[in-house]
């Protein structure tokens, strides 16, 4: 007899969490598991890429006002009927666990889901400096939500620590889980297509344009290199609500030549190969697969300290730490440049590392968890 899983999550975009799922989801036991997955709206890039065996079952076709409705009337502390009778009418099989595989929404409906299945759900950020999800519930109704689940994963040490920091009143058993790193999918995929190798040091972004990532540190980086007449190129791979404010602050920067706008690339493994180094500027983050898939491909990496890059690079012995103002991100990406034996190092080193969080770590990981939870 196959265990039921059910996954809950938001919609497929191009976003790392979701990468994660899909990696997860393709490397499971198909002879072990039957898997649903409920994704609130039917959509995003990377819906197609939800393996075959895998049934889904979208809640909401879009973002329909009856979905902001229900939104209102729940985040308001009015009312959770609207969402409770759309889940009663889309879920009606009996499943042995249920996952909710991101925090926020995928959480707030994991919650309100009135079976005595065992639960699970995962935090892929550092809530406690990053508390996006706040604005998603009523007073008190997030450590409500967490209290019901049999277990809380997080991503990382760090974002475990963060996660007690913000929800001290939480009794759930904690575990860590690192995110799953397809090495072999992504040497394969970085071989799909080849890219000449530029004639200028060349800075790969990979991310979400939005303000957890600060993209805009990308823009006057490029000018302060331009101010000091080193020939650097910048590739940002990515899409969101940031983007045209960072073209419009190229332009008034004047760095438009040295800035690359590459929107969202579904393969975006060739362009990380190829580059010199792999920038991860962001505010928060709860793990950073990116910096992993970089190193996996033998590209050095300079990230900001944030809770899951700090646990990857461990004080600067994979990559280069940095801290969170512009002239630390210029010394270090500089120091990258101009010292080309360290970049070869960390180039070597970074690819030992990535071996830490193979997919079949993980899924091995995720198995046991099933197994003790279900034993219980």
């Amino acid at each position: 007899m196959k265990i039921k899983l059910l996954f809950i999550y938001g919609e497929l975009g191009g976003g790392g969490a979701e990468r994660v799922l899909l990696d997860l989801l393709a490397n499971l036991d198909r002879d072990r598991y039957e898997v649903d997955l409920c994704i609130i709206v039917n959509g995003g890039v990377l819906l197609r890429e939800v393996p075959a065996f895998v049934n889904i079952i979208p809640l909401y076709s879009t973002y329909t006002w009856q979905y902001k409705l229900a939104l209102r009337l729940s985040k308001w502390g009015i009312s959770n009927y609207l969402f409770k009778r759309v889940l009663s009418k889309k879920i009606s099989k009996k499943y042995d666990v249920e996952i909710s595989f991101l925090e926020g929404m995928p959480l707030k409906l994991h919650a309100l889901l009135n079976t005595k299945t065992k639960k699970l759900t995962w935090v892929h950020c550092d809530l406690f400096n990053f508390h996006y999800t706040k604005s998603q519930f009523y007073a008190n109704e997030e450590v409500k939500a967490y209290n019901k689940m049999d277990k809380v994963v997080c991503v990382s040490n760090d974002s475990l620590v963060a996660f007690n920091q913000r929800f001290p009143n939480c009794d759930t058993e904690k575990k860590v889980i690192y995110n799953p790193l397809d090495i072999e999918k992504i040497k394969l995929l970085a071989r799909e297509f080849h890219l000449n190798k530029e004639n200028r040091f060349t800075i790969i972004f990979v991310g979400r344009l939005t303000l957890q990532k600060q993209p805009q540190r990308i823009i006057r980086l490029a000018a302060k290199f331009k101010k000091a007449n080193i020939r650097v190129h910048f590739q940002i791979i990515g899409d969101g609500e940031l983007k045209e404010d960072l073209k419009n602050l190229a332009k008034k920067l004047d760095v438009l030549e040295m800035v690359e706008f590459l929107g969202f690339v579904k393969n975006p493994y060739p362009n990380i190969k190829k580059a010199d180094l792999l920038l991860s500027c962001s505010a928060y983050e709860g793990f950073g697969l990116v910096i992993c898939e970089a190193m996996c491909l033998g590209t050095a990496v300079v990230a900001t300290r944030t809770a899951g890059p700090t646990e990857i690079i461990q004080n600067n012995k994979y990559g280069i730490l940095c801290e969170q103002n512009e002239e630390a991100i210029y010394k270090a990406v500089l120091t990258m440049i101009q010292d080309k034996e360290l970049r070869q190092y960390y180039q070597r080193v970074g690819f030992e590392r990535a071996n830490d969080f193979s997919v079949n770590n993980t899924v091995r990981e995720f198995d046991i968890l099933i197994s003790n939870i279900l034993a219980k």
